[in-house]
């Protein structure tokens, strides 16, 4: 069967509140007892059998997975991916073969809208805004180092051929 793994088809999955042995704080303030941690994934239909369109009307989520180049899209199909939040992680992932193209951004405000960037190599100072992916496999790990700063922890590219990596910052 399938299965809801938005934000809001994991919450309706909730059957008991923290209690006991189950979920709880360690002496130095680590949780403990669950198996794993679930997070959204954004970008497939409800039913979890079809990746969304190319729509590119809604900024990506700053948290969870994102699935991202939808079939039919192009180099001229650019999501946008909302502000980070510090401390959080982020993964983008190409399941099929669209081209995608992800320009890190905030919430526009009356004085305009200021930019996110991303950081990925040793200089905080990075202005890099966009990330382009050539196709299936491509994925991205990101961690929010402030407001308005992205961490990369990790790209990679999954391929039969020896081309390297195939995402590209800019």
């Amino acid at each position: 069967m399938a299965q809801d793994t938005s934000l809001q088809g994991l919450r309706g999955q909730l059957l008991t509140q923290i209690h006991g042995r189950r979920l709880a704080l360690d002496p130095n303030d680590y949780l403990v007892g669950p198996r794993d941690v679930r997070v959204q994934v954004e970008g497939v239909s409800a039913a979890g059998s079809t990746i969304v369109s190319t729509a590119v009307a809604t900024p990506l989520s700053p948290y969870g997975v994102s699935l991202i180049g939808a079939s039919a899209a192009s180099a001229t199909t650019a999501y946008l991916l909302a502000a980070p939040i510090p401390g959080v992680r982020k993964w983008l992932l190409v399941p099929t073969t669209g081209y995608s193209v992800v320009i890190a951004t905030t919430i526009s405000t009356g004085a305009g809208t200021a930019g996110a960037f991303i950081c990925s190599t040793a200089s905080v100072t990075s202005t890099f805004q966009t990330m382009t992916f050539g196709g299936k496999g491509n994925y991205v790990e990101l961690i929010g180092l402030t407001t308005n700063l992205w961490g990369c922890i990790s790209y990679q590219t999954i391929t039969s051929v020896t081309t390297g990596p195939l995402v590209q910052f800019s």
